[in-house]
């Protein structure tokens, strides 16, 4: 009896380790805990980059709330509205990027020790930092993805002084800014320089996987191309000249995922009238839910432990909101509820027009202000008008939503000094003005 006493106890001690991550000063024979541990990948299988292997360290962070919680965040906000298919999340985007940062700081890797760029050389502890990055560059995303950071956050914050701004996160460049040779680092993940990043690699094939589109982009191409190139006493990855045509690939698939999922009139009508809804019931959802201490969803942002609940289930938690005593509750909570019953009734704001415009050049805040004031008096014109008094249409039904896309490409070639380090190809904003009625 003693010795199955003992030897449940030795289960229960050995299935308790299993779960510890070990520290670095212990050893077992001639290895560490940390370095057996470090053998021992994880297999992943991805439906479109296959079975990938993770580092432990990427699985302690996946095996987290915060990074679980990205599995009730679509991708693609209200676009499964319109393409049944788009359900996929960010929690597999964000592992498809991980490994796709990986594979391109590998190559970089391969091509600097070819090279002999001693101060270039990345180390296998770098290429885990870059994995571990891309696995954590969506976290910060709250319910239906840019909806919440994009469309509803402004919308409050004009309201409520109180709230923060929201903003990107820190300059990446002055981590290393004393060591110049080693920003191009930030430029793997998310690419402010020109857009081309493993971000949106991973997002584009996944995207049109699930879209049930067709692109000609092959990112496995361009990764195996990629240098590290000087330019201006600066290192940028950079590409070769004969990978013109599949890098304009990549941005035609960027233009084509915007005009025809994206922007599509039909799924920003959805966003807007899920907008509608969160603003309306904003400061009688509580996060966490059910707690007596708990935030609204606007002030969730301050208070991670609440953040963490906010997640496309807020729909769900509005439809449970109870009415309560007053009268403007019970018009909020019923409003909200009226306007989500609409678009499962297919019942969606209507689109009046569409324009589209070329920005000559950079566009910046004040020149959309004035661009958004011009359209907002073109709305107030006698035949529009007369056109909302035949239809009785009020002028605060009107939703006008602005999108731009750019794109910025990067072309140097060995042996040359890139004088044409940049060239700017911008596809035209669309302007879509919907009806609420």
């Amino acid at each position: 009896m003693s010795k199955t006493i003992k030897r449940r106890k030795q289960m229960a001690h050995d299935s308790t380790r299993r779960h510890t991550w070990p520290s670095r000063d212990r050893t077992v024979g001639t290895q560490t805990q940390w370095e057996q541990k470090e053998n021992s990948l994880v297999i992943i299988n991805d439906p479109i980059w296959g079975p990938i292997e993770r580092h432990p360290l990427c699985v302690r962070v996946i095996d987290t709330p915060e990074f679980q919680g990205l599995r009730s965040i679509k991708q693609l906000g209200g676009c499964s509205y319109v393409y049944p298919g788009a359900c996929h999340n960010r929690f597999e985007h964000s592992i498809g990027t991980s490994y796709l940062a990986g594979c391109l700081g590998r190559a970089l890797q391969k091509k600097i020790n070819e090279q002999g760029l001693r101060k270039l050389e990345i180390s296998e502890k770098e290429i885990l930092c870059l994995e571990l990055g891309g696995l954590c560059h969506d976290l910060g995303h709250g319910p239906f993805s840019h909806l919440f950071d994009l469309m509803f956050y402004p919308r409050v914050k004009m309201k409520n002084d109180d709230l923060p701004r929201w903003t990107k996160p820190f300059d990446g460049y002055k981590t290393y800014k004393n060591q110049p040779e080693k920003q191009f680092f930030f430029e793997i993940i998310a690419n402010d320089l020109n857009s081309i990043d493993v971000d949106k690699w991973d997002y584009f094939s996944r995207d049109c996987h699930m879209l049930g589109l067709h692109h000609n982009f092959q990112c496995e191409r361009t990764i195996k191309l990629a240098k590290v190139v000087e330019h201006d006493g600066k290192w940028h990855v950079s590409y070769p000249k004969s990978e013109w045509f599949n890098l304009f690939d990549m941005y035609y698939t960027r233009f084509t995922l915007h005009r025809r999922a994206y922007q599509h009139q039909v799924v920003k009508a959805v966003e807007i009238m899920i907008t509608d809804a969160l603003l309306k019931a904003d400061k009688w959802l509580t996060f966490p839910p059910g707690a007596k201490n708990g935030v609204c969803l606007s002030e969730s942002v301050i208070d991670m432990n609440a953040y963490l609940f906010v997640t496309d289930e807020v729909l769900h938690q509005i439809r449970m909101l109870p009415s309560k005593s007053t009268e403007e509750n019970k018009k909020d909570i019923e409003d909200a509820i009226e306007i989500l019953d609409r678009i499962n009734r297919r019942d969606l704001y209507r689109l009046v027009g569409e324009s589209k415009i070329t920005w000559k050049d950079q566009p910046n805040q004040e020149k959309k202000k004035d661009y958004k004031q011009s359209l907002q008096e073109w709305m107030k014109s006698e035949k529009f008008n007369e056109w909302m008094k035949q239809n009785e249409i009020e002028e605060v039904d009107l939703k006008l939503y602005h999108t731009e896309r750019t794109g910025l490409i990067l072309f140097p070639r060995k042996g040359q000094k890139c004088e044409r380090k940049l060239t700017v190809e911008r596809f035209p904003s669309v302007i879509h003005l919907h009806v609420a009625k």
